[in-house]
């Protein structure tokens, strides 16, 4: 009779192991059938902790796979009324499942599900990111990379892939979900498998600088000229680094490096006469005005520029002139005369910025007084009208 009863007992634990084992083939039959509700829940009692008949599953790493392929197929049915997040919630089942599978019955089959799974995870990083959703984008990306960094995922040789443009998009989305210090991370690697090294460099700098260290964003972006000296991003914000800092000669070492670089690039002329005229070597920045001249007759600023050197040379002689004694009659002609020749130099450059920008009130106060210093009358009285119009 006790061997009945050990039988019996036997026969009933077994038979609850395989209606529990029974209850993921139903789970997943549900999921084929397209009665996505039903599988999930089907395949949650089967992990049920407070349920006593699941504890005869819920160490099976079956389950466990089988739960990711329903929760893949709701992710990809796009049935989030059923469960947040699927494909997050997929992966977290699969590594369950790798975790439990101590005879490695299953790794093949897991090894598919996760390489489907890591196609699903960059389409819905694109789709996060095209959305606008920068934060869920590099999520997304991380769990790509995860899943690479697999043991289960190394190649027959026993290496894994370097997915380098994952790495550098990873960076990316999480710069723009301003997560700097997780950015600085995939971007350090994007440039330690030289992918994009030139941008990571330049997404370093700003990630730096948003979290407020200066002096790092200033190694990092002279490092990255260093590697990459023809980058023009790079330059630039070497540039306006020391202009910004004031230091003008190395401002103009990095704007003439940008000009061999790209020498059709007008703002670097520009940028430079400006910066020459901080140094006060006003006839080098008149010749790079000029210069700027040639490549772009459209440009407002050099024209504006050279314009105001010579007008405000004029203004400053004629003023000389008014503070001589009047004794000092020859003198006082003579600066008279050279004032209103740096006016007549002025006066091209001062109206071609008007044809360019008549919007400016400082370029018409500008244009009238040379006018009446040159006894322009017919246009001084055309600009004074316009001035005075304006000033109502």
């Amino acid at each position: 009779m006790r061997k009945i009863v050990t039988l019996f007992t036997l026969l009933f634990i077994t038979t609850a192991i395989f209606a529990q084992k029974g209850k993921v083939t139903s789970a997943l039959s549900y999921k084929e059938s397209g009665d996505l509700q039903k599988a999930w829940e089907t395949i949650q009692e089967t992990i049920d902790p407070e349920n006593s008949r699941s504890k005869r599953s819920i160490d099976w790493p079956r389950t466990w796979e089988g739960r990711g392929e329903i929760l893949h197929e709701i992710h990809r049915q796009e049935k989030t009324d059923i469960v947040d997040e699927p494909l997050f919630k997929a992966l977290e089942s699969y590594q369950k499942a790798i975790e439990l599978d101590e005879k490695e019955r299953y790794l093949k089959s897991i090894k598919v599900d996760l390489t489907f799974l890591q196609t699903d995870f960059s389409n819905y990083a694109i789709k996060a990111y095209n959305n606008n959703n920068f934060e869920k984008s590099y999520k997304s990306f991380e769990k790509y990379l995860e899943i690479s960094n697999m043991p289960l995922m190394k190649q027959e040789d026993g290496t894994q892939i370097v997915d380098t443009a994952i790495i550098y998009n990873t960076g990316l989305t999480a710069f723009k979900a301003e997560e700097f210090k997780t950015a600085l991370k995939y971007f350090e690697r994007s440039i330690e498998i030289d992918y994009n090294g030139a941008a990571s460099f330049h997404f370093m700098f700003q990630s730096y600088q948003a979290l407020g260290d200066t002096v790092k964003s200033i190694e990092i972006l002279k490092e990255g000229f260093q590697k990459n000296p023809e980058n023009e991003a790079l330059i630039v914000e070497l540039i306006n680094y020391y202009i910004g800092q004031g230091d003008a000669n190395d401002a103009i070492e990095y704007l003439d490096r940008a000009i061999a670089q790209n020498p059709k690039n007008v703002t670097y002329y520009t940028a430079k006469g400006s910066t020459l005229e901080k140094l006060e070597r006003q006839e080098e920045a008149i010749n790079v005005y000029k210069e700027a001249i040639t490549k772009d007759s459209t440009l407002f600023t050099p024209y504006y520029n050279l314009g105001v050197i010579f007008y405000n040379r004029g203004v400053n002689v004629l003023n000389e002139a008014t503070q001589l004694p009047p004794s000092a009659t020859k003198e006082y002609d003579e600066k008279i005369a050279k004032g209103k020749n740096h006016l007549k130099e002025a006066l091209p450059y001062i109206e071609r910025s008007y044809e360019l920008d008549s919007s400016e009130i400082a370029i018409m106060e500008s244009l009238r007084l040379i006018y009446y210093r040159l006894q322009m009358n017919d246009k001084y009285d055309e600009i004074n009208e316009k001035v005075q119009n304006i000033s109502k």
